[in-house]
């Protein structure tokens, strides 16, 4: 709550700080206009002695925020009292300048006069030119009127802030709320927050892509203890009692080198499930899986991995030798391993792999004659540690689709009216054909 608090504090400094600015600034410019730039005023906005007779004349009583320029100190007198005419009078006697224009409060008036001295005859005459100064009275009671402005807008600026933030802040609640509750590791079903920003929006799409990534991982994890739990168990307990046994001279399969073939068969089986495992967890892992790009061909890595197995089933590899894939060729083998060892493991007496390219991706076709995939396994075909049968690991195909999606591709399984066809696609950035 602090930190909410210190943001709209903010935003109030903010527009404080602002409106005196301006305040500040509009009031300088009034002074600057009105307190330095008052020369002229003298030509507009007097009135000689003959028109304030002739106003007289006329009944019209004598403004005198206009002012008055007479020769006469009694004039002055007359419209302004005998303290300001003394002191005009006075500045006069004393000025030596021809002309001079004077700024003062006498008796309580905020007076403006220029003084103007010439010679006539051989006498120095005197012409009084005084007006009322007005900016000197104007100028508090501007000062005031901006203060409530100011004060006006603060008050303003504050229940706004607080309007803003209670909408803000409601929805970042919110989403706090469903953070806590998505890294303490509890079900969100959504995150109920409508709103017409886009930051926010954007906001609210990063968490929900966290949330599917966390769910995602923890689907991982889980499933990752329970085939270690589940997978590991078995073969553990072999080499358990099998070792205790042989430390006993007893030899469950008879004698002692068949028993060690099994634990070796055992621990060599430990290792594979182990490496599969790491192989998933890498590739699905939420950090970037990094590698580097090479052409790699696709005829002579499909014609390398076969090699690797012995099997005495007829095997037909159908594609062109001037295919290419561009991708990283560990993953390449990583994916073939795990396809063809499932085609030689499940296929009757046959498995074949062949190539096509549709609307410019590339198709690849692995198919054994073994038996069809059963209608409850197909939903969950790719999901990690999923086995229709008991042995294998069950997370050869999880790896595959891992792989190929990093592609930009996608895997399946496609209907056959005989055995087991698996589908490849390759979209046309990831492959090339050196003949174009």
């Amino acid at each position: 709550m602090k930190k909410i608090k210190n943001i709209r504090d903010k935003f109030i400094f903010s527009t404080v700080i602002f409106t005196i600015a301006i305040s500040t600034i509009s009031l300088s410019i009034v002074y600057y206009w009105s307190f330095t730039h008052f020369k002229n005023i003298f030509e507009d906005r007097v009135i000689s002695k003959y028109t304030l007779e002739k106003k007289k004349k006329l009944g019209i009583e004598n403004e005198w925020i206009l002012g008055v320029s007479t020769n006469s100190i009694d004039v002055v007198q007359s419209i302004h009292g005998c303290e300001v005419a003394d002191t005009i009078e006075e500045q006069a006697k004393n000025q030596k300048e021809l002309s001079k224009i004077y700024r003062d409060t006498i008796d309580g008036k905020h007076i403006l006069y220029n003084i103007k001295l010439s010679l006539k005859n051989g006498e120095t005459i005197y012409e009084y030119s005084i007006i009322k100064d007005i900016y000197a009275e104007v100028f508090p009671k501007l000062c005031f009127v901006f203060f409530i402005f100011t004060l006006i807008i603060i008050i303003l600026s504050f229940f706004y802030t607080s309007y803003v933030s209670r909408e803000l802040y409601s929805d970042i609640h919110k989403l706090r709320f469903y953070t806590q509750r998505i890294t303490e590791g509890k079900t969100v079903s959504n995150i109920p927050i409508e709103t017409n920003d886009k930051e926010f929006q954007n906001l609210i799409s990063d968490l929900k892509i966290m949330k599917k990534t966390l769910e995602k991982e923890e689907a991982i994890r889980q499933s990752t203890l329970q085939y270690i739990s589940h997978e590991m168990k078995t073969p553990i307990m072999i080499i358990e009692s099998y070792t205790s046994s042989a430390k006993e001279n007893l030899f469950p399969k008879g004698n002692l080198e068949s028993t060690l073939d099994t634990i070796l068969s055992q621990t060599e089986r430990m290792k594979q499930k182990v490496k599969d495992l790491i192989t998933i967890i890498k590739l699905e892992s939420s950090q970037q899986y990094c590698y580097e790009i090479e052409n790699i061909n696709i005829y002579n890595t499909l014609s390398e991995v076969v090699s690797l197995f012995s099997t005495n089933k007829k095997f037909y590899l159908n594609v062109k030798k001037i295919l290419y894939l561009k991708t990283n060729k560990d993953s390449v083998k990583i994916l073939f391993e795990n396809l063809i060892s499932n085609q030689i493991k499940y296929s009757y007496s046959i498995f074949s792999i062949s190539a096509k390219i549709k609307n410019d991706d590339l198709y690849l076709y692995f198919y054994n004659d073994g038996n069809s995939i059963s209608n409850k396994i197909k939903p969950f075909l790719f999901s990690p540690f999923v086995k229709e049968y008991s042995h294998g690991s069950g997370l050869g195909l999880s790896i595959c689709k891992t792989i190929i999606s990093k592609l930009n591709g996608d895997i399946y399984l496609k209907e056959s009216k005989k055995g087991t066809l698996f589908v490849i696609r390759i979209p046309k950035y990831y492959w090339k054909n050196s003949t174009l």
